[in-house]
């Protein structure tokens, strides 16, 4: 038996789970292939599943390398020669592999086929047919095509979520920091995981995909930069992570090495286009891709055939939804290298234009369709493609030809801003493009407006009154009635902030008479009119323009203003001490918030139901609803101002009077409980009363395991091994995997990574609380 394995893998990190799978897949069937991206593991995988199933192949068990081969014809030769078999003239090597194999219960390992698959194809064709209990395993970034092929996808290594909170500790659950410190260990660096670099370690492992390889490159360079020097540089990654391996097969030196091997598998046109895909930003869909890069030498009839080769050949990944969507998404590193390639080509701006434009489209198509019953879809889209919209506007405020764009797609895309809570990214938007005094005045008004609302929002009510005057002067300059009516909204907002009831009821007023076709602004101008006539105390008016909105926005299928309009009639009856109709009033326009996921509009009506609960003596009600409604504002960055609609005197009365009357112990309790938990639950709560399995104490939830597999699940969390668990249980060794494996199965897990971190979870105690805004007092 012989079997050679790469000398450089000296240890093995998670991905047990995966191992299992592979091992099983083997058991069943003679042919799985090993595939996914350069550098993401596959010979490691390959390589550990060979050791250990040296006992399993005792018959038979070979490692053949083929990524170095330079010709097709070498493919066959080889294979011999990692069989320790001589040709001899009267036996071609074929028949002298299939003779050598014969039944043998034997396993043979490809490493590296991508570049020669069509005489792969052909050896295991004739191996198959005359050897019945051979199993081959091969590892290659494209699939062979093969009939009765089992193919298993290699994912990356796990990674901490973006925002977790990290220590040494909980750090060191995932499989990408385990990796990254394995190796710098080796590197001879003198580096340790603490609570205060965990976190650049985490965001690190993050930015390198899970990549094995990238991450690997990286700890080499911890001799020269710590892990925050190196986020910083990976802007590009080819640059920080070119130094690699002098002794690893050429696809494994390096990730730009390992990007040139993948670019050399394909053809002219699936190049070009890999290298216009790299413009785009975090995914796209199959239209996005047709619509941007497309040209005289690439039809859009091309394109389904070609991406779907680029999934084959492991350049871009391909997601599929619960909605029937494919959604692609391509390593960092290899857009980095297409990204490189059109520099080089001189032809980085165009492509970049194009997705910029592409992107316009989009946000105007939102801006068209809005009014209507398509806003939950809407905004779904335009989420899913943020970070495409943050490129583009990247790019148009980088290109003075294009400054105009950054106009149109900021005030296109105001809806989103709103609801997604990004008042702080509208605003950068927003400023870039006024400071280059792009675009006609009725559209630089309309910007304008827009930074003013967004600076009132957050509190910068000096930067709002300036904005506001500038876009008077572009309005009127514009002669344009739709700018008119839109600063006299922004006028009666600001009244009501300042106190001045009458003042905000006349601007109001006057905008509906501008604003009168049907569109989003009439229904702003008039919410806004409703709110002012209420806190003039004109509640009959007030309840009959609410009502209006929700009867024309009903007819239209609208969503947004209609919920709005719900809690301007809540907050009628709330004043009117109206408890019942307030509540009705409110929990449906949080139904509608929750349908949009309306960020900023889950915080009102939070805020709006919060109050209703202190008005009735709901105490602890009503201070985990302003918990959780003043989490929302210290996000988005309205910590100062809270609920711009609440007709109170004070945005913060409500929580004033409740931890007045709850005292201050017992209001932050609750308060922090509806600030940490999560949205869904206190929606819940706020709909049904009901909090969830998690109450005042923490309970944990349920949990699925017996009290042995718990046991078990700590000593993984403690890093043990399934030998060592044993050891500490006094079980034997295939007792203790035994439970593991049920624990995988029952917690729907993938990896003893993630078993670490449930246990960890079960577990923690409960930490200082830091508090939000005024309630921390």
């Amino acid at each position: 038996m012989r079997i050679i394995t790469p000398p450089r893998y000296t240890s093995f990190i998670g991905r047990r789970s995966l191992l299992t799978e592979v091992r099983q897949r083997l058991a069943e069937y003679p042919l799985v292939t090993l595939t996914g991206w350069g550098g993401i593991g596959k010979t490691r995988i390959a390589a550990q599943v060979a050791e250990e199933g040296a006992r399993t192949f005792s018959e038979g068990l070979w490692w053949a390398e083929l990524d170095a081969v330079p010709d097709a014809d070498l493919v066959v030769p080889t294979v011999a020669t990692a069989m320790d078999l001589r040709a001899e003239s009267a036996v071609p090597l074929t028949e002298l592999i299939a003779d050598h194999v014969a039944d043998r219960r034997a396993l043979l390992v490809l490493d590296g086929c991508e570049r020669e698959l069509p005489e792969v194809v052909r050896l295991l064709v004739a191996l198959r047919a005359e050897c019945r209990n051979l199993r081959v395993l091969v590892t290659s970034r494209q699939t062979l095509g093969m009939a009765g092929e089992v193919v298993v996808r290699v994912p990356p290594l796990s990674v901490p979520e973006p925002g977790a909170p990290l220590t040494a500790r909980t750090a060191g659950q995932y499989e990408s920091v385990l990796l990254f410190l394995d190796r710098a260990s080796l590197v001879g660096a003198d580096f340790r995981l603490t609570d205060e670099n965990a976190p650049a370690v985490g965001e690190l492992c993050r930015a390198l995909e899970g990549i094995p390889l990238a991450i690997e490159l990286a700890a080499g360079q911890l001799a020269a930069l710590a892990p925050g020097d190196m986020l910083v540089q990976l802007a590009d990654h080819l640059a920080l992570l070119d130094q690699g391996y002098a002794d690893a097969p050429p696809r494994h030196r390096s990730l730009a090495a390992s990007a040139d091997w993948s670019y050399d598998l394909c053809s002219t046109a699936e190049r070009a286009l890999w290298c216009r895909m790299s413009v785009f930003a975090d995914g796209y869909d199959l239209h996005a891709v047709q619509a941007v890069c497309v040209d005289d030498d690439l039809a859009s009839s091309d394109v389904p055939g070609l991406v779907a080769s680029l999934v084959d050949k492991c350049v871009v990944a391909a997601a599929h939804s619960d909605d029937g969507a494919v959604r692609y998404t391509m390593p960092a590193y290899l857009a980095a290298y297409g990204w490189r390639r059109l520099v080089e080509d001189g032809t980085l701006g165009h492509w970049r234009g194009r997705h910029a434009h592409w992107i316009a489209e989009l946000a105007a198509g939102f801006r068209s369709l809005w009014v209507g019953s398509r806003q939950g879809a809407l905004l779904r889209q335009a989420r899913r493609e943020h970070a495409n919209i943050r490129a583009a506007l990247e790019f148009c405020s980088s290109e003075d030809s294009l400054g105009e764009l950054v106009l149109t797609i900021a005030t296109d895309l105001d809806a989103f801003w709103v609801t997604t809570g990004l008042a702080n990214e509208a605003r950068h938007w927003l400023e870039i493009g006024l400071a280059g005094h792009h675009g006609k005045p009725a559209l630089r008004a309309m910007a304008m407006v827009m930074a003013a609302r967004f600076a009132g929002l957050q509190n910068d009510l000096s930067e709002a009154l300036d904005w506001l005057g500038q876009a008077d002067a572009e309005a009127e300059a514009a002669d344009d009635d739709q700018a008119r009516g839109l600063t006299q909204v922004l006028r009666a907002i600001l009244a009501t902030w300042d106190g001045d009831v009458d003042r905000a009821v006349a601007a109001a007023r006057s905008s509906v008479e501008l604003l009168r076709d049907g569109d989003d602004a009439e229904f702003l101008a008039l919410f806004v009119e409703g709110l002012c006539l209420g806190m003039a105390g004109d509640r009959e008016a007030a309840e009959r323009v609410h009502e209006d909105v929700i009867a024309r926005t009903t007819e239209l299928g609208e969503t947004f203003r209609r919920s709005l309009a719900l809690a301007g009639l809540a907050e009628l009856a709330l004043a009117d001490g109206n408890l019942p109709r307030a509540t009705v009033d409110a929990s449906e326009a949080l139904r509608m918030k929750t349908e949009l996921d309306d960020r900023m509009g889950i915080g009102v009506v939070l805020d709006l139901l919060a109050r209703i609960a202190l008005e009735d003596a709901d105490l602890e009600r009503s201070a985990i609803l302003l918990g959780a409604a003043h989490a929302i504002w210290n996000d988005i960055g309205m910590r100062e101002t809270g609920n711009p609609f609440c007709q109170a005197s004070s945005p913060w009365r409500g929580v004033h009077d409740a931890r007045r009357r709850m005292g201050k112990a017992e209001f932050r309790r609750s308060f922090r409980l509806g600030a940490e938990i999560s949205r869904d639950r206190v929606i819940r709560y706020a709909l049904t009363g009901e909090l969830g399995p998690e109450t005042l104490e923490d309970a944990a939830e349920p949990s699925p395991l017996t009290k042995r597999e718990t046991e078990v699940a700590a000593l993984v969390a403690e890093g043990l091994s399934n030998r060592e668990i044993a050891e500490r249980l006094v079980v034997s060794v295939r007792t203790a995997q035994g439970h593991v494996e049920n624990i995988l199965r029952k917690l729907g897990f993938t990896s003893r990574t993630m078993i670490a971190a449930w246990a960890t979870r079960q577990t923690a105690t409960d930490g200082s609380y830091a508090g939000h805004g005024p309630a921390a007092g």
